[in-house]
């Protein structure tokens, strides 16, 4: 075979590399910086920006090169090498964020910063990875430039399409993270080594040898840790390092679609759930409780519930209380949730065990596109809004969508994060909430006379909505009398609600309060995913009174 034809099937196993490199590096970038749009949109920006500073670089000099195959199969070369290398390289990002987290007070200025640090991190492989089609199409095209152009260009996006598959659906979640870019450097070695051979023999026997030592320290010896990546980064750089490295990790996995592990807090003692290096539900009190009532609240107001569906497994806590009292379908769609809910039995009552309960592997949404089914309570308990794979499920669409699989006076009840919301934001999602369903009662996490051991801030909304006017205080209070036995006495004095009192002390606001506060307010739709955008900004920056102070004082001027 022709060494022209070497190269461009070459330039195909290349362009997979480069996309499973890409594909596994977000991983770590987003456990340390975040998985906001802005963190995704940084990642693309250096990617692209190192792949056209490569091509450009080269592009001057192209010509004069001697020897284009030797030239190209030292880049890659350089690619595989230094892409193991970033397994060490990565447990320094925590470090490196430390060292930018004071500009987070100006958001654009901190944004700015971080995509000079990843930057910096991917300027090596990602320049490389560009200088390699100025090479390769020298070399390739001959006198039919556009021909060979057009060849070369599609194998390499064919290896992308390639790569981009086997790393999300396949690599990651069998192999995991290191071992899935070991697995694209070795591609981008046997490249190297194979058009050396070829191109440059006597040459190959002196570089192979040092390049293969090289390889196997990188690869065996990289100190990919999760445990690093945690110890600083993203909102835990608020806290010391040194006390954030003796978080225990009890579960960690690389799943299809989300970096999923359970921790023991150093402090507390408390287990909680991380997704993509963000808490999404704990032992701790305040999560207890929140998700506790996003199952009691709507059995209290339709009490001859028969079934129910909740979106997101999380700890399961809300499923697990949920079961007790009515058959539940949970639809989750990373399946190492499942493996992670199991430390948290204790407190989701050991739902995944539960006959009651019935657990289906799905996107929440497309279940719903699907299914024919209709249920007297919907509950989905998202992520946190700024997160891509989240945000869809805050939007009207997917209330219009989740009210169609409601039966005669179901309730769908949606939880608001307030403290990543400002007031513009909180108004959108209540226009958009109301908009859908007309009768709206919303709960708080903590009351402002609450007398807890611990004083805690009010910090989360829960919304419930209907078609039907059933939020009642007689309704609650008559629910509350006949709940089960184990859940008057056990489960709910364990978030401190001993009474119906005690609950309609967390009752912030009913819909018809409420007329005129949200009129100049946006949608929040598919197509206008604000809280995508906005929340993300707010992430460092909580401040929960804001929201719940100016709902007070809309109430009080009512």
């Amino acid at each position: 075979m022709k060494l022209n034809k070497i190269i461009l099937i070459a330039f195909i196993f290349s362009g997979t590399a480069a996309l499973i490199y890409q594909v596994a590096w977000i991983r770590p970038l987003h456990f340390v910086f975040g998985s906001t749009i802005y963190t995704v949109s940084i990642i693309f920006a250096v990617f692209m920006t190192g792949l056209a500073l490569g091509s450009w670089l080269v592009s001057k000099y192209v010509d004069k090169l001697s020897n284009l195959p030797k030239t190209y199969a030292l880049m890659e070369l350089g690619i595989g090498l230094y892409g193991v290398l970033l397994l060490s390289i990565f447990s320094l990002i925590p470090d490196i964020y430390r060292s930018i987290y004071p500009f987070y007070q100006n958001f654009y200025l901190f944004e700015f910063t971080q995509f000079l640090s990843i930057f910096i991190i991917l300027l090596i492989p990602t320049t490389l990875m560009g200088a390699t089609f100025p090479v390769v199409a020298k070399f390739y095209t001959g006198e039919k430039i556009g021909k060979g152009i057009g060849e070369i260009y599609s194998a390499n996006n064919l290896g992308a399409i390639l790569g981009s598959f086997l790393a999300g659906f396949i690599l990651i979640p069998i192999l995991g993270i290191k071992s899935t870019i070991i697995f694209a450097g070795v591609i981008n070695i046997l490249i190297a080594f194979l058009i050396l051979f070829i191109a440059a023999a006597d040459f190959s026997k002196k570089i192979i040898p040092a390049s293969l030592v090289l390889f196997f320290i990188f690869s065996v010896f990289g100190n990919y840790n999760i445990q690093e990546l945690y110890s600083g980064g993203f909102y835990r750089s608020q806290y010391s390092k040194e006390l954030l490295k003796e978080t225990d990790f009890l579960y960690y996995k690389e799943g299809l679609h989300a970096t999923v592990a359970v921790v023991r807090d150093p402090l507390e003692g408390a287990r909680g759930l991380l997704i993509n290096g963000k808490g999404q539900g704990s032992t701790a009190f305040s999560d207890m409780r929140v998700n506790s009532l996003l199952a009691y609240l709507p059995f209290l107001f339709k009490p001859d519930v028969k079934e129910s569906l909740v979106i997101g497994l999380g700890t399961g806590t809300t499923p697990g209380h949920l079961a007790q009292l009515t058959k539940v379908t949970t639809v989750e769609i990373e399946p190492a949730i499942l493996e992670a809910a199991k430390y948290f039995e204790v407190i989701n009552l050991n739902v995944l065990e539960n006959p009651n309960h019935n657990l289906v592997i799905a996107d929440g949404r497309n279940y719903l596109l699907k299914s024919k089914e209709k249920y007297d309570i919907i509950i989905p308990e998202p992520s946190d809004p700024w997160q891509s794979f989240s945000t869809l499920l805050f939007s009207k669409e997917f209330m219009e969508l989740a009210k169609e699989h409601l039966k005669e006076g179901g309730i769908y009840t949606q939880w608001a994060p307030v403290y990543q919301m400002r007031v513009e934001d909180f108004k959108n999602f209540y226009k958009t909430f109301n908009s859908v369903f007309p009768f709206v009662a919303a709960f708080v996490n903590v009351g402002e006379k609450e007398n807890l051991p611990v004083k805690l801030p009010t910090t989360e909304i829960i919304l419930l909505g209907s078609e039907e006017d059933i939020f009642t205080e007689e309704k609650l209070r008559e629910a509350f009398t006949n709940l089960p036995r184990e859940a008057q006495e056990e489960y709910l004095p364990a978030i401190w609600i001993n009474s119906s009192n005690d609950l309609l002390n967390l009752l912030l606001f009913v819909s018809g309060e409420m007329e005129g506060y949200a009129d100049k307010a946006e949608y929040i739709t598919d197509d206008n995913a604000k809280l995508e955008f906005s929340a993300a900004k707010n992430i460092l920056l909580p401040n929960p009174e804001e929201v719940i102070s100016n709902i007070k004082n809309f109430l009080k001027q009512k």
